[in-house]
């Protein structure tokens, strides 16, 4: 991870924080152990573990408010009217091994199901039809937290920001992860019972998604989506993540204060956050 966001951490704190950069060969580990953090998932999807100290916080989830300035295209809204609530399709810009099959296993598991669908095409090549489907929308991208309300339950990558935006809208999901932490969340939502256990992509079935369909139509399925939405709707992780750091960084503040005035009598920022 430090490899691959190493350039953006280092500007970061060239920019804003006025920090001098890591190196790149001492990475997260030259901190102290003390630091504080703040993981931005929902408490209520992934409580914070008992053995987690007070330097730790879980502050929620963070959504950005996209659906009040979006207008949807007149044919999606025409189609949505016409139905059921479909059921959405997304793995984002990852590279799918088969996207012609996968379109194909996408698009039976619908028609055996009696379900209506949503393919989001992605840049992985997914959605390409031989011909068109009237039960099947092809869709770009298009704002999760508009999108969502209008569905009955997600099919997606299992990302952080896409399992986040589907729970908030009270949708089932079923994760099909291709790597990194995209199984931990598909972990999550099947212990709390939103989903089914995760499908890898490389084991991606019709038999698979099929059972994955009609395991999210269940009504207490729904129901658990619709209890973990409402629980989440007085979470703010934006004002949680803020709360957070100054209460932290007060203290160190405080800390650093107290022992520069026996020294030097200055406060150093750099070394309240071990950076000096």
């Amino acid at each position: 991870m430090w490899l691959g966001i190493r350039d953006i951490v280092n500007e970061f704190r060239k920019e804003k924080l006025k920090l001098r950069p890591v190196t790149y060969l001492c990475g997260s580990y030259s901190f102290p152990p003390n630091v504080p953090y703040g993981y931005i998932w929902s408490p209520h999807l992934v409580p914070k573990p008992k053995d987690w100290g007070a330097e730790i916080d879980v502050v929620g989830f963070c959504f950005l408010d996209l659906a009040s300035s979006y207008k949807p295209p007149e044919l999606l809204v025409k189609w949505l009217e016409e139905g059921e609530k479909p059921i959405y399709f997304d793995f984002g810009s990852l590279p799918i091994p088969e996207p012609g099959k996968m379109t194909d296993i996408i698009v039976e598991a619908l028609e055996i199901t009696g379900q209506r669908g949503i393919i989001n095409r992605g840049w992985g090549g997914l959605g390409n039809l031989a011909e068109p489907k009237d039960y099947v929308f092809l869709l770009e991208n298009c704002p999760h937290d508009w999108l969502f309300k209008q569905c009955n339950a997600v099919v997606h990558h299992g990302g952080a920001g896409t399992t986040a935006a589907g729970l908030r809208a009270a949708c089932p999901t079923t994760v099909v992860p291709f790597f990194g932490d995209q199984t931990f969340w598909g972990d999550r939502v099947y212990a709390r019972g939103l989903g089914p256990a995760p499908i890898p992509v490389d084991n991606f079935s019709l038999e698979k998604l099929v059972d994955a369909i009609r395991f999210m139509l269940d009504p207490k399925v729904k129901e658990r989506s619709i209890e973990l939405a409402r629980a989440m709707e007085n979470e703010d992780g934006v004002n949680g993540a803020v709360k957070a750091f100054y209460k932290h960084f007060r203290q160190r503040l405080y800390d650093s204060d107290c022992e520069s005035s026996q020294q030097l009598g200055l406060l150093s920022v750099k070394r309240c956050f071990g950076c000096s």
